[in-house]
């Protein structure tokens, strides 16, 4: 049991500094992307990772240890190959398509590790730890289905001209469509209710 100690709290340290790397990485993503909704999707990553990192906080705080930064090889290699990458690309499609291949390297990552620690959490018995950590397990899953959907969207547009000008709204409706009539209906109604409304005060 106190290798499986070891080895939760050597994890913990580790994915504790694989999140400022993280939070880093997804900063300098937002700079060389071009889409707004992958722009948007980095720079709420960016401050998501300070957030989860900031939750690992409680964690070793239920578990009586202080953190102790350690940069994670493995999330720096993540970033290395992504800023390589970038550096062989000039187009703005191919960057984009790179970085969110690679923010869904990330996110499966995490995902892993999350899922380790999670694991050994409950077999050493802190449950409190345990929920926390799959917490953001949860929501780690949900971004990088968010990352496939845009990446999907991104190489059906690639050759598109107008591909650099596209606007958050275009990308949400092309990947949400129910969700943009709901809203074109909902703004509808609304106008319709505030022209009834003008009418009776003519009256």
């Amino acid at each position: 049991m106190s290798g499986n100690r070891r080895l939760f709290e050597d994890g913990l340290h580790l994915l504790h500094e694989a999140h400022r790397q993280g939070a880093a990485q997804a900063a300098r993503n937002y700079k060389t992307s071009t889409l707004p909704k992958l722009k948007q999707m980095l720079e709420a990553g960016s401050k998501q990772n300070i957030v989860q990192q900031k939750r690992l906080d409680e964690v070793f705080e239920l578990i009586s240890i202080r953190p102790d930064p350690k940069q994670d090889p493995a999330m720096q290699g993540i970033c290395d190959l992504n800023e390589a990458e970038i550096a062989k690309h000039r187009s703005a499609a191919d960057r984009d398509l790179i970085n969110i291949e690679y923010g869904q390297v990330a996110a499966h990552f995490y995902i892993a590790r999350y899922g380790t620690l999670r694991s050994a959490a409950q077999a050493l018995g802190h449950a409190k730890a345990a929920k926390l950590l799959d917490r953001t397990l949860v929501e780690t899953r949900a971004i990088d289905q968010a990352f496939t959907q845009l990446y999907n969207h991104l190489l059906a547009r690639r050759t598109s001209t107008s591909y650099p000008d596209e606007t958050a709204l275009a990308t949400t409706a092309y990947m949400h469509p129910r969700l943009t009539v709901g809203l074109a209906l909902g703004g509808i109604l609304v106008a319709v209710a505030l022209l009834e409304a003008g009418r009776s005060k003519r009256r």
